[in-house]
């Protein structure tokens, strides 16, 4: 049996969107601070202050296949890591077109994995392993046999490895965490709720903005103390109680995360993934799709809700729903409690989970 010594390898991270960057990213800097050499391509230039505090990195651009094949073949990776399976154009999911890295594996967080079924998401095909970010008792619930919604293909069942989360970051410190307030103007005694909408990605929900601005307003009606960071692209809305931020680093987007007592959001896996690793009540509000899969979002996020450790609202939902819930996380110590519980269950380390993988790999 080979000895697995990481320092002796050189991984190719390729990231598709801000979501995936935020997850690669993560990986990255756990095998990297292991001893592991890290290159990282981002498919959006937009995409690059996530990574502006990670200077261990070597970082390129890689718009087109074209460009992440002059890499590859220049830098001569032994693994490349694709985030996620979807990416580029039908001939690049079909075959690979430059001389293939000895491994290559795959990271998804979603059930997606039956081109019959949902044809819009077909995935590379080439890769070597598939790895599902969510723990696996996430990961079943998500599948027409144990209830959810998803039909895999069944050749791919055996490819597909859940993992956990990806980032799984522990929580900060508590004086991390009062100094990120402080910073942020938050007042002794004051709540304070992220938000987060997309924006870089997976597409704008301006929406779920207007339902939680709605919602929130009608708690400061009240007079309850609260703050909230919104962080996506410049919106017109001001209010006193709103704090805006545009760009931020990955870095910094879980610090503020981490800090706060609630995080309100769309469907987006990576927030969401943050939010369970640190033990921070959320809600998501998630609506249909007029194209691809009407349903999906609901589909995604309903194994986390069945589990215990989200709630989830439509668009649709009353104004006076979602406050009341929003302030119930905020003050109802059972409810909080609850919820705690649950994400402290279910979560699981998946860059810990991955490196077990990795190590078995490499010594077979």
């Amino acid at each position: 049996m080979k000895k697995f010594i990481i320092r002796s390898y050189k991984f190719c991270f390729v990231s598709r969107g801000p979501g995936e960057t935020g997850q690669a990213r993560a990986l990255a800097k756990f095998l990297s601070k292991k001893g592991g050499k890290i290159l990282f391509c981002l498919h959006q230039e937009k995409n690059l202050f996530f990574l502006e505090d990670d200077k261990e990195f070597e970082i390129f651009l890689t718009p087109t296949p074209e460009k992440l094949k002059e890499i590859v073949e220049k830098k001569n990776p032994d693994f490349l890591l694709l985030f996620n399976s979807k990416m580029w154009n039908d001939n690049f999911k079909k075959e690979c077109p430059f001389k293939r890295p000895k491994f290559v594996f795959c990271f998804d967080s979603n059930w997606l994995f039956n081109q019959k079924k949902y044809p819009l998401y077909d995935f590379v095909r080439w890769a070597d392993k598939y790895f599902v970010l969510f723990p696996e008792r996430i990961f079943k619930l998500g599948l027409k046999e144990f209830g959810g919604d998803f039909e895999i293909e069944k050749e791919m069942k055996e490819k597909l490895i859940p993992i956990g989360f990806i980032p799984s970051y522990l929580s900060l410190k508590k004086g991390r965490r009062e100094k990120i307030r402080k910073e942020l103007g938050i007042k002794k005694g004051e709540k304070l709720i992220f938000s987060y909408f997309s924006g870089f990605g997976a597409g704008y929900r301006d929406w779920a903005l207007r339902n939680f601005i709605k919602a929130v307003d009608r708690l400061v009606e009240k007079e309850i103390k609260l703050k909230a960071v919104y962080i996506g692209p410049k919106i017109e809305v001001q209010k006193k109680w709103l704090i805006t931020i545009e760009k931020i680093s990955s870095k910094k987007y879980f610090e503020i995360l981490a800090s706060s007592d609630l995080v309100f959001m769309h469907q987006g896996m990576v927030t969401l993934a943050q939010a369970i690793s640190c033990q921070i009540p959320v809600i998501c509000n998630v609506s249909i799709l007029k194209k691809e899969l009407p349903k999906l979002h609901f589909w995604e996020v309903s194994p986390f809700k069945r589990i215990g450790v989200c709630e989830m609202f439509t668009k649709t939902t009353k104004i006076e729903k979602i406050s009341k819930r929003i302030e119930e996380f905020l003050f109802n110590k059972k409810e909080i409690k609850k919820m705690k519980k649950k994400q402290k269950e279910v979560f699981e380390r998946g860059e810990e989970k991955f490196f077990g993988e990795l190590q078995k790999i490499c010594e077979s």
